[in-house]
């Protein structure tokens, strides 16, 4: 591993300011700011760059940094540089739960279902950051008081996807719950394709074990689990409905050799064979929804746990569960609200 470069001496000038960006331990300014000027994009001024990082709230770290993550470190097309805001990826025992943006009900639900009881068993998540199952994952680690690592697909500065870039959304409750948001990008970078892409390898490096929840033939997540399989990360797939096009790609990989993940315990049996260290959730983490189960009556309950990973209309939970329509949605409402 050759980290990066050292710059010439003329790379930043004695005494220049650093514009108040804050980097990781032992990162040094001059050398971000070689990185930067290398980085092929002739608008980017390292003045610029640092400025915005510094508005985001944005520290920095070079590959062979202290900070910078060893297990990403150790691949050759590791990233010269990684923007974090909020917590770094941490050592320990980490899960990548990827699927598709479009996913059902089923996939969300499966993807919530293993990242709970991940985050319970204090394992590190990690994803993408996408609608779907990338957001369900996340959701779930934070319900519980786990930590999770989001690797964006654009920059810091660049607000998508925009409905969890947005003041109080899903990224901001990933970072006060002392998780942190990744990108190998400059600030302004947009989430074109092939940066989308790229930061596969990124997800799948920081894991010990990836699971595919849904993905459609030509989904994205098979880059993903193509690229494990290449680094040595185990690969999981779940099993879904064989007439539903979002399992194409689990069915693809299980065809091809990945282990089966039917549950938790699949999940958790694989990553205790990691040797990686276990997070340790705060005390008082890890009753995931006891308060709105004690809002909904036990027979409502009951048919919503039977159900689970699965969705269940308000009209079928009515009838199955023998309570007015009327009264059922005001319970759920205020479930919704008991979290």
């Amino acid at each position: 591993m050759t980290g990066v470069p050292t710059p010439p001496r003329h790379a930043r000038s004695a005494g220049q300011p650093d514009w108040g960006l804050v980097t990781a331990p032992g990162t040094d300014p001059d050398r971000l700011a070689w990185v930067i000027a290398t980085s092929g994009d002739p608008t980017q001024t390292a003045e610029q760059v640092f400025i915005d990082w510094c508005h985001e709230g944005v520290r920095v770290g070079l590959r062979g940094d202290p900070a910078y993550p060893a297990r990403l470190a150790a691949f050759d097309d590791a990233p010269p540089l990684l923007a974090v805001r909020g917590a770094w990826p941490p050592d320990v025992a980490t899960v990548a739960i990827v699927g598709s943006r479009a996913a059902t009900s089923y996939g969300r639900g499966i993807a919530a279902w293993l990242a709970e009881a991940a985050a319970l068993a204090g394992v590190h998540v990690v994803s993408g950051g996408a609608r779907g199952v990338d957001a369900a994952a996340h959701e779930a680690a934070v319900g519980v008081g786990g930590t999770t690592t989001v690797v964006l697909g654009c920059g810091h500065r660049v607000a998508y996807p925009r409905p969890h870039a947005t003041p109080g959304g899903l990224f901001a409750r990933i970072v006060e719950g002392g998780g942190g948001l990744v990108s190998e990008f400059l600030p302004g970078a947009p989430p074109r394709a092939h940066r989308v892409r790229a930061r596969n390898r990124i997800v799948s490096a920081l894991a010990d074990v990836v699971v595919v929840v849904e993905g459609g033939a030509r989904s994205g997540t098979l880059l993903t689990a193509t690229r494990a399989a290449d680094q040595g990360v185990t690969v999981l797939a779940v099993p879904g409905d064989v007439r539903a096009p979002g399992s194409a790609a689990p069915h693809r990989l299980l065809a091809e050799g990945a282990g089966v993940c039917a549950g938790p315990q699949d999940l958790l049996d694989v990553l205790a064979l990691s040797g990686r260290p276990r997070a340790v959730l705060a005390p008082g983490t890890g009753a995931s929804g006891a308060g709105a189960a004690g809002v909904l009556a036990p027979e409502v309950h009951r048919v919503l746990a039977d159900a689970w990973p699965r969705a269940v209309s308000v009209e079928d939970l009515a009838r199955r569960s023998g309570t007015s329509a009327g009264g059922l949605l005001a319970a759920l409402t205020r479930a919704r609200l008991a979290g």
